[in-house]
Order: structure tokens, then C-alpha cells, then sequence
């Protein structure tokens, strides 16, 4: 069987969905078939760094430090043209990014390699696929700088082969910003190895009830909700017998403990940074809350869910995807108040008045915790394993090198 070479260009492996699912398609995907090389940039100090995913004897590994998240016109072209040396030297069959600044700036190389590089020859030409983890073009930056950003992700997908999104909401959120053609996307949802998460044993129920947030501490994330809507639940008649936590790290952590002592919540509180052992993070914890103003699919959602965790969520991105049956899509929940779910209760984006009436109901309600906790770890064994991804992409590639073969 001929090997066919991915390129796989992720901006960074930072703690988070898109580096584990870039690290996990790097490293188990048949070796008889795929041989994959993952280019990547540098995290943050304060993001985690994940690269230990990706072993000297899994996959390649290199490095380009000059491709970081923020955007830095110089360092953005060197990276370019780091990147189209790369291509030019690998010669690729498919060239696959994920994250906006390696989807933008890999997807450029891929589009100068095909046109002008080895890629304009015949039976050269390298397949472009992208995948949408989520997108930067709402909650991240300023209008005008969003409208840029929309026009040039118009551009890219014209000349992209698959775009992928991680949920159908977000293929038809960018859809609808007219982001590709319809026939240009799959929807290919994230996978993990849930194995040990979906061994832990389910609440007890016991008090006090402990709310959890995981994830990166930054404005996207909105972790100030968490603080207030804890606050309110403490000042209310159920409040003695809740505590909450916060695992991860950021930018905003230090405002945010300065906020915790202002808000007299430190007896209350505990901020643990970020934490290698996920079973030690979720099994301290009755319900898992993700508080965003935009997002893909929460990996820390998926995991909660994985852990048989209730979770509190904002109606945001691919959330409802996750948490909700095709049958209960709706507006969503009103302003002040929630909506219980399937396999969850969402709130909207924002609004500390509905989420601490969901923390009020679910520290009451000790059946549906676990209704909704037995409910999440049925559907993400099954629909977010990590060897369905692998199948998934794999008969993509296999649907696009054949698709390529008969055009040549």
C-alpha cells in the first residue's frame, strides 16, 4: 500500500481541543498509509504546552517559533515563508491545518506551493483541508478587524479543497457568513481517549456541591461569570453547602483572584493553575461550568461529560450540539433563567441571573445531576471516541486522494 505524507500545521499545542485533536491525528493514524509531519508554533507561558503528545518516535515534529497566536505583520511573513520552504521541501499529498493563524498563513503556503511551487506540476498538486475548531470572527476582536478577518477567510475557503467543522452549528454559523460552499464541508467532531474519564465512578451526592470551570483564563472564556454567578449563589438559601474551583491558567488569573478576596468568596474558592491528572480534576467535582462567549466544542465539556459530571454551559457555538437532541433546538433559554437539556442545562452568554439560577437547581436536584451526568457519558463515549476521528479522517483522506487520482 503506497504511503501518502500529510503535512499537518497547527499553530500551537497549547492545553486545549485543537492540540490534543492535532496530536492524536498526528500520531495514530495507519502508519502503512499516513505518514504525517506536524509543524507547529510556540504557546504562551501561561497557555500549557502539550508538545509531550507528539514523541520523537510517533511523528516529526518542527518547529517555527515565529508562528505565535498574536498577529505580528513581520513575524507572520517570515513564518509564510518558513512554511512554503517546508512544503517545498516535504512535497505533500495533503496539506491539513487547524486554528485560525496556521489556517490562514498554511493554507497560503498550500495555495503558493500548488500555483507556483512543486505542487503546479502534474500529479503534484497538494489537497488543502481545514478544520474549524471553533472561529476567531466573533468575541475576539474588533468589528472592522472581524470584517477583515471574515473577507480573508472568503478568499482562503475558495481555495481550500474540505473545510471541516467540529460541530454542525459552526458549518452553519460560517456557512451563513458565506465561508465556503456547502459542498465544500464535513462535519467531523472531535475524538478522544476517554478510557480512564469514563471509568470514574458517578457523585455520590454528597454536599457541599462543588462547581468546577477548567479551561484557559482569558476574555473569550469569560471566567468573571463563574466568579458572580458563585457569589449570588452563596448570598442565597442553598449557598452554604456549595464551593467552586477553577483549574487552569491565563492572562486575567490574577485579576480574578484579586476579584475573589473583593467579592469575599476566598473560603469558597481555590484556583489550582493548570493540572496534569484530569481524573484527580474531575472527580473532586459535582458539576463542571463552561461560561463563554464563544466557542467549537469544549474538549473540558466533553471530558465532564466523559466523567459522568453534570455541566452548566453557555448556548454558544458547538455547546449545544454537544449537550442537546435534535428535537429539543430552540431560541434557547430566556434571559434570568435556563434550559435543562438532555444531557445538560445551557444559559445564555453572559448572564450571571440565569446562571446562578441553574447552579441553584442543580445543587437541589441530586437526581438530575445524575440524570444529566449518566446521559453525557452515554453519548461522548460514543460519538467522541478518539477511533472514531481516526476512521472519520481517514475515509476523508481516502474520499479526496481518489477524488484527486481521477481528475489527473
Amino acid at each position: 500500500m503506497t504511503q501518502e505524507k500529510i503535512l499537518r500545521i497547527a499553530t500551537r499545542l497549547n492545553i486545549g481541543g485543537p492540540a490534543i485533536h492535532a496530536a492524536l491525528l498526528t500520531t495514530r493514524l495507519n502508519p502503512s498509509r499516513f505518514v504525517t509531519c506536524l509543524v507547529v508554533g510556540e504557546p504562551d507561558v501561561t497557555e500549557g504546552d502539550l508538545s509531550g503528545l507528539v514523541t520523537p518516535g510517533s511523528a516529526r515534529l518542527i518547529r517555527v517559533r515565529s508562528l505565535r497566536r498574536p498577529i505580528r505583520p513581520w513575524a507572520d511573513f517570515l513564518t509564510w515563508w518558513r512554511l512554503c520552504g517546508i512544503l517545498w521541501k516535504e512535497r505533500p499529498s495533503i496539506i491539513h491545518t487547524h486554528m485560525a493563524k496556521a489556517g490562514a498563513l498554511g493554507r497560503l503556503a498550500g495555495w503558493w506551493y500548488n500555483v507556483f511551487g512543486q505542487g503546479r506540476l502534474a500529479g503534484r498538486r497538494a489537497i488543502l483541508i481545514h478544520t474549524f475548531h471553533g472561529h476567531v470572527l466573533e468575541g475576539y476582536f474588533s468589528g472592522w478587524l472581524s470584517r477583515i478577518f471574515l473577507w480573508v477567510e472568503r478568499w482562503l475557503a475558495r481555495r481550500t479543497d474540505c473545510l471541516i467543522a467540529v460541530s454542525p452549528t459552526i458549518r452553519d454559523d460560517l456557512l451563513a457568513k458565506g465561508i465556503g460552499r456547502a459542498e465544500q464541508w464535513r462535519v467531523i467532531p472531535l475524538g478522544l481517549d476517554l478510557t480512564t474519564l469514563s471509568a470514574l465512578p458517578v457523585p455520590n451526592g454528597s454536599k457541599p456541591i462543588r462547581f468546577g470551570m477548567v479551561g484557559r483564563l482569558v476574555p473569550v472564556k469569560n471566567p468573571r461569570l463563574f466568579l458572580q454567578a458563585l457569589s449570588r449563589l452563596l448570598q442565597a438559601e442553598a449557598g452554604e453547602a456549595a464551593s467552586g474551583v477553577i483549574v487552569g491558567d491565563g492572562p486575567l488569573r490574577e485579576a480574578l483572584e484579586r476579584e475573589t478576596s473583593q467579592m469575599r468568596l476566598s473560603h469558597a474558592m481555590t484556583f489550582t493553575g493548570w493540572q496534569q491528572d484530569l481524573c484527580s480534576v474531575y472527580r473532586q467535582l459535582d458539576v463542571a461550568c463552561v461560561t463563554s462567549w464563544n466557542e467549537g466544542t469544549p474538549v473540558s465539556l466533553i471530558e465532564a461529560m466523559a466523567a459522568s459530571r453534570a455541566v452548566i454551559a453557555t448556548d454558544v457555538g458547538g455547546v449545544r450540539d454537544l449537550l442537546a437532541d435534535p428535537s429539543e433546538i430552540s431560541e434557547g433559554p430566556p434571559r434570568g433563567s435556563f434550559q435543562v437539556v438532555r444531557r445538560g442545562v445551557l444559559v445564555q452568554a453572559g448572564d450571571a441571573e440565569g446562571f446562578t439560577a441553574a447552579m441553584r437547581r442543580l445543587a437541589q436536584d441530586t437526581a438530575l445531576r445524575q440524570q444529566v451526568g449518566a446521559a453525557g457519558r452515554t453519548h461522548v463515549v460514543r460519538a467522541h471516541a478518539a477511533e472514531r476521528l481516526l476512521q472519520d479522517v481517514s475515509a476523508l483522506y481516502e474520499q479526496l486522494l481518489g477524488e484527486a487520482r481521477c481528475r489527473r
